[in-house]
């Protein structure tokens, strides 16, 4: 998804599971807002991975230049 926007600096899929249920974002960082794009991406993310998911822009330096590109943060109670 990422390689298709030159704008996403890094990003990083996140995917919780509240209220038992697996929710997938993609943190983008991203320079300037532009909700349009932040769309166009969701749409991208729903067109190669056949799941929805939210696309949450992040300001550049937040996510941690550690190689993860996906982070499985669900929480098994």
């Amino acid at each position: 998804v990422v390689k298709r926007y030159p704008q996403i600096s890094r990003a990083r899929l996140v995917v919780t599971n509240p209220d038992g249920r697996d929710k997938m974002t993609l943190h983008c960082e991203l320079a300037e807002d532009n909700p349009e794009m932040l769309a166009r991406v969701a749409e991208t993310l729903r067109e190669l991975s056949k799941l929805g998911g939210e696309v949450l822009r992040v300001v550049p330096g937040t996510i941690a230049n550690d190689g993860k590109v996906i982070e499985d943060a669900r929480k098994y109670d």
